[in-house]
């Protein structure tokens, strides 16, 4: 897991070789021109799903972890609080499934701090747990990109 802003993006291009071209999309997502829904950038390679959405509670929302992509979660708007979590802490509850690229966990994790402009990339098999609110809902504008392995 790593926790930045676009500032420090070029950092992580080594990671993987379509790195750059994630971040370079997300420099360009604004919250006045939020592109909702699939934004296809290499096919099912790379994309960006965005969403506006209504921050949950803890228990409303789920840990997840996925086996197929990278994701790359980008706050345009809002506050939500993000947790991840070691999988020794966690009972996995629905196995994975190909075809969602999801498995569902129960258990404990840690919260992390992603201010607005801000992005947490959880690599395949990284727990996890987003758009949890804080005092009381709120509305976000977040992309998530999901990218591939090559």
């Amino acid at each position: 897991m790593i926790i930045d802003t676009l500032e420090n993006a070029s950092r992580y291009y080594m990671l993987h070789p379509s790195m750059e071209q994630a971040f370079d999309f997300l420099e360009n997502v604004t919250a006045e021109d939020f592109p909702e829904g699939k934004t296809e950038l290499i096919g099912e390679h790379l994309f960006g799903n965005g969403m506006v959405r209504d921050t949950k509670g803890f228990e409303d929302s789920i840990w997840e972890s996925h086996e197929k992509y990278l994701d790359i979660h980008y706050l345009a708007e809002g506050e939500e609080k993000i947790f991840f979590a070691a999988e020794e802490d966690m009972k996995e509850v629905t196995p994975y499934d190909a075809e969602k690229d999801i498995s569902v966990f129960e258990g404990s994790g840690h919260e992390v701090f992603v201010p607005e402009g801000g992005f947490v990339i959880f690599f395949p098999g990284e727990i996890h747990k987003a758009l949890v609110h804080g005092e009381k809902p709120n509305k976000v504008k977040k992309m998530v990109i999901k990218l591939g392995g090559e």
